[in-house]
């Protein structure tokens, strides 16, 4: 109802994402699906939800916002980004790796906050990636955390139904953008969910868990930077270098690009909830086996690429 709402009232608002650059849509488009997915998040606080995940998340929200509206410094955005992720640390969310000394601790629980909170935004550049991905994430956090493996659930739920009544706006060809108020806001709340999730209750090596469920942001984030770098330009900037419009350059209708993120997504956060499961043992073999088969699919997508 509120990406509804919004989709109509942001033309009169002017939260209009407008064809320019790198950008292939050929109507102005409204932005406020991130405001959608925030309001419906906020309803986690009237049955008990984590507030400072919202709290410090709505920090991103009105960051990303301001930029949707009107652009302003990458490097400003990362320096605040950075003092939130901080922030976040200070009051208690962060890694907690019993092998690893306090220092090493705060250094990834920074990287990691700031990593995925850009990630998600990376990954916003086709319609329906984001979403659905963050989706799948959420969806699998909510699982681990229902079995007693956490205690971020309603957090989780509420983001997920807000992203349930976005994702029909935003399919090809979108009606309703998520902005950067979405993005960022939605990858900053899975980050800190992820960090306060608990995973090594069957077996240690289920603390990688993250990693395979968050894979294509971290992927597609790695593989962008990396091209980036390589052709020295600003890392910050953006470029038509992403993984899944290098897909649709060589060919790939959108909608099958869609079902390839989706479908790799959907196995890795499903391989994901099973390893949390499993005894040492099992666990090693189904890592082996996850990484021959996305060796095997890296190999197919490179032919084709």
């Amino acid at each position: 109802m509120v990406s509804y709402i919004i989709s109509k009232k942001a033309h009169t608002l002017n939260l209009l994402d407008r064809p320019k650059g790198l950008k292939d849509h050929s109507k102005p488009t409204p932005y406020g699906g991130g405001i959608a997915i925030f309001i419906a998040s906020l309803i986690a606080l009237f049955y008990g939800g984590d507030w400072r995940i919202l709290l410090l998340g709505s920090g991103l929200f009105v960051m990303g916002l301001f930029d949707d509206i009107r652009p302003y410094s990458r490097y400003l955005k990362l320096i605040l980004q950075s003092l939130i992720a901080i922030t976040t640390i200070l009051i208690g969310i962060r890694m907690e790796v019993v092998f690893f000394p306090e220092w090493l601790n705060i250094l990834l629980s920074v990287i990691w906050i700031v990593g995925i909170t850009n990630a998600f935004n990376i990954i916003d550049v086709m319609d329906g990636i984001a979403g659905g991905v963050a989706l799948f994430a959420v969806s699998t956090f909510i699982f681990i955390t229902a079995l007693g493996a956490g205690y971020y659930p309603l957090v989780a739920v509420s983001i997920a139904g807000g992203i349930l009544g976005f994702m029909p706006y935003n399919f090809p060809k979108a009606k309703l953008f998520m902005g950067d108020a979405g993005s960022l806001f939605i990858g900053y709340a899975i980050a800190a969910i992820a960090l306060k999730t608990s995973y090594t209750t069957a077996n240690p090596i289920a603390l990688f868990v993250p990693l395979l469920i968050l894979f294509y942001p971290i992927f597609d984030t790695v593989y962008v930077v990396s091209l980036r770098l390589s052709r020295r330009r600003n890392p910050l900037a953006g470029s038509p270098d992403h993984f899944v419009l290098k897909l649709k350059a060589t060919g790939f209708p959108v909608h099958s690009i869609i079902a390839i993120i989706y479908l790799a997504t959907l196995s890795l956060c499903e391989a994901s909830f099973i390893i949390t499961r499993l005894s040492l043992t099992g666990a090693i073999i189904f890592y082996s086996i996850a990484c021959i088969i996305f060796v095997i699919f890296g190999v197919i997508l490179k032919g084709r690429t």
